[in-house]
């Protein structure tokens, strides 16, 4: 990171794909496998869940700096970021785990249990739950970035993690078909469209009220999206191509078409994490850090001269 404990950098953007993408995909799984029935979805979905998340964790890592000393993430049981890495750990565990049982290999015994194949479901929904949604919660607690806070952040991000899994469950279901129930794959891409019109009408939504009923600097921040430096990349490569270009193609009943729709959502979600967390270089004092910034040393006081000597 360029400015270390002030912003993030892209490898926090492509964490939260990935991650929120993963978790989400485990979620479709999971349902499908509940209330659908066993290999309604490809094995190689349900594959690159835990992976994406695996992946996630690497940019994640790379990001916090001292991979070495990454296990730290682990220990404070009080912060949201260990809660989130714990959350993480356990769904891709209970991803692997879900996938193994539509895997004919001799050593997964347990493939057969139909009862703990239900309760991994259950328990990978839960998870990946919480990994989905996890990004928006990290960011909407920040006071002071004023494009964040609030929990407004959290539905988008959850949302996007679910436009994201659908479209990969997609393009991993015309790469290895699902075994059962291939209407549910058929039927995705409706299911993604309706996605991305929701993404679209919440965006606007989300940006329109921080324009317009909150805070100077709250609307300062959104500015950037409509008119400023990041409105390029919002309307041009998020909302055309991102949203509404994928919109228009799953409308059209040709899975060439299908396909290229689930590309250019995943294309979106990458753009639309990039830009938020671009966002969080907007930054306001909460209470009292400007009296506390103004009471440490500048470098040049007397004492620290004589405490070297």
């Amino acid at each position: 990171m360029s400015a270390k404990h002030q912003t993030w950098g892209w490898m926090l953007a492509v964490d939260f794909f990935f991650a929120g993408m993963g978790g989400a995909m485990l979620v479709i799984a999971g349902l499908a496998d509940l209330f659908v029935g066993r290999d309604s979805v490809s094995l190689l979905g349900s594959v690159v869940g835990p992976l994406a998340m695996c992946v996630g964790c690497g940019f994640l890592i790379l990001e916090l700096g001292r991979p070495l000393q990454a296990w730290r993430v682990f220990m404070n049981p009080k912060a949201i970021l260990t809660f989130g890495a714990w959350m993480m750990t356990f769904a891709i565990i209970f991803g692997f785990i879900f996938a193994s049982f539509a895997i004919d290999f001799s050593l997964f015994f347990w493939r057969d249990s139909a009862l703990l194949r239900h309760l991994v479901a259950i328990l990978m929904v839960v998870t990946g739950l919480i990994v989905a949604t996890y990004p928006g919660v990290l960011l909407a607690r920040h006071k002071g970035r004023p494009f964040w806070v609030g929990p407004g952040i959290m539905g988008l991000f959850l949302l996007s993690s679910l436009v994201t899994a659908f479209a990969a469950h997609y393009l991993c279901g015309l790469i290895v078909a699902p075994r059962n129930v291939p209407y549910l794959w058929e039927a995705m891409p409706y299911v993604l469209g309706a996605l991305l019109f929701a993404q679209g009408l919440l965006w606007c939504g989300y940006l329109w009220i921080k324009l317009s009923g909150t805070s100077k600097s709250e609307a300062a921040s959104a500015k950037r999206w409509i008119s400023g430096d990041q409105s390029q990349q919002f309307k041009l490569a998020f909302l055309f191509f991102g949203t509404v270009a994928p919109l228009i193609l799953t409308l059209i009943p040709l899975t060439m078409a299908a396909a290229m729709a689930a590309v250019l959502a995943l294309f979106g979600g990458v753009t639309m994490r990039l830009l938020t967390v671009n966002s969080g270089n907007d930054r306001t004092m909460i209470p009292g850090e400007a009296i506390y910034r103004s009471r440490l040393p500048k470098g040049h006081e007397k004492f620290l001269g004589k405490a070297w000597l």
